[in-house]
């Protein structure tokens, strides 16, 4: 696989980019624009099927793009699509393209071509999974009406879908640290009613994945003082570690 020098920045700012991800709803707002710039392509979408017919979720980038292609229209016929279906059937979420199953000619014969790709348009498609809930599918597409993507770019996406799974599944888990750790203070959740307010802080933004340096900048104190306050943490909820201590918060079990 050759990856120009521009290509392995690009690839390096996406991923950092999505470090700090709390919030799955970002995702697509931040990683469409990344692949973009990563593997040229006309557009892209973020697309969630649910397992009834009709649920259907897609976020595009260019967010104007398919004025015409309506998502109704997608979901009418989203049966016919030979990635999808591919993914479905197998489970194997790696990078395939719509040429590797249907000729350009064939492509066209499909209603999912005729009632909402060739509006876009798209020509040329390769997408790949990501992790999702349940029955679901999830997925990254990217589009082009010109020329059909390399078995290079299709490397370079098989790579990259690494920390993109990564980063999705993290900010998955901050939600929910978030959600669980926002009842704490009804005494909700098991063992952390002894905890202070300044202590409650520290292990909300510990559950989030943030090191003891990234939180003490957040909180505006010391490091010393972060380690101190996991510390009495610990103690409190009789864990030896902060994997413990927040596995304690979500669950309420040390």
């Amino acid at each position: 696989m050759y990856v120009p020098l521009t290509g392995l920045r690009h690839a390096v700012r996406l991923v950092d980019g999505l470090t700090e991800l709390d919030d799955p709803e970002g995702f697509a707002r931040l990683a469409l624009p990344g692949l973009a710039r990563l593997v040229g392509c006309d557009s892209l979408s973020f697309t969630v099927l649910g397992a009834e017919a009709g649920q259907v979720s897609v976020t595009r980038y260019p967010d104007d793009i398919s004025s015409h292609g309506s998502v109704a229209a997608f979901a009418a016929y989203v049966h016919e699509h030979p990635l999808a279906n591919y993914h479905r059937e197998t489970g194997d979420a790696r990078p395939v393209m719509i040429s590797d199953f249907l000729s350009r000619q064939g492509f066209h014969r499909l209603n999912l071509y005729g009632e909402y790709f060739r509006w876009i348009p798209v020509e040329y498609q390769i997408a790949f999974g990501l992790p999702a809930a349940g029955s679901e599918i999830t997925g990254i597409a990217l589009n082009r009406a010109g020329s059909d993507f390399t078995e290079d770019e299709r490397a370079l996406l098989s790579v990259i879908r690494v920390p993109l799974m990564t980063a999705l599944d993290r900010a998955r888990q901050r939600q929910r640290a978030r959600e669980v750790l926002a009842t704490a203070t009804s005494g909700a959740v098991a063992g952390l009613a002894d905890l202070t307010d300044g202590e409650m802080r520290v292990l909300r933004l510990a559950a989030l994945g943030r090191t003891n340096s990234a939180i003490a900048r957040a909180l505006d104190v010391s490091p010393r003082t972060v380690a101190k306050h996991l510390e009495h943490i610990y103690r409190k909820l009789d864990v030896t570690s902060r994997t413990s201590a927040v596995f304690a918060a979500l669950t309420g079990r040390s």
